[in-house]
């Protein structure tokens, strides 16, 4: 019960981040990206969202996952599951279409990666 709780919070927070900073770009049409952010998870008891920004390198994003899906992982969780429970959600971001194919190749790529526990 506990992992998945972990995975759906994981995946909620990165759908509620997105929402959020999707109302505010609605105004600013110049604004392309989505950020996430990682937040310390101590205190709440429960892990950081990850911290993917639409558009940026795969080393970039690849970084950013590692200690999210480093910390799931010590919750119990499957790496490659929370890593895929990710890449669908960034999906599913209204920003997403605004990528490039290659940029949406990177992020899947960096996030499945990260997955995996190894950048390359």
């Amino acid at each position: 019960m506990k992992k998945t709780l972990a995975a759906l919070l994981g995946a909620g927070v990165v759908l509620l981040a997105a929402a959020c900073g999707s109302s505010d770009e609605a105004s600013d049409s110049t604004e392309d990206t989505t950020t996430t952010t990682t937040s310390p998870s101590a205190e709440s008891g429960t892990p950081s969202s990850p911290a993917v920004n639409l558009g940026d390198s795969y080393e970039d994003n690849c970084a950013a996952m590692l200690p999210y899906l480093d910390e799931l992982e010590e919750w119990g969780q499957d790496r490659a599951a929370a890593a895929s429970a990710v890449a669908e959600a960034q999906q599913q971001l209204p920003e997403w279409e605004n990528l490039s194919e290659e940029e949406q190749a990177d992020t899947l790529k960096a996030i499945e990666d990260a997955g995996k526990g190894q950048c390359s």
